[in-house]
């Protein structure tokens, strides 16, 4: 497959959330040595914004999530098999009166 070929397989791989798969499309076309020729560089630029969106939103997915730890007082979730599990985010609160 050609460099312009490479680079667009390697954006869908960005858009599909395989960026394992990516990384190994750029890195093999890197070593390559093939200068970059102006579509390339253009599809080269989409995959930086991709990857630069996918990252600040998993930053704010993060962020999101340890906000609701800090809030919670248990968090109920369920595995793959169906069964709940029950994690405590929190320490229970003394109560004096």
């Amino acid at each position: 497959m050609s460099g312009p070929g490479k680079l667009r397989e390697a954006r869908i791989a960005v858009e599909a959330g395989r960026f394992e798969l990516a990384y190994e499309i750029i890195s093999e076309f890197m070593a390559s040595g093939t200068a970059p020729d102006r579509d390339m560089t253009r599809e080269l630029e989409h995959i930086r914004a991709l990857s630069r969106a996918a990252r600040d939103g998993l930053a704010l997915a993060r962020a999101h999530v340890r906000g609701l730890f800090a809030t919670a007082r248990r968090l109920e979730t369920y595995d793959r098999s169906g069964s709940r599990q029950v994690e405590m985010t929190a320490p229970s609160e003394v109560r004096r009166f």
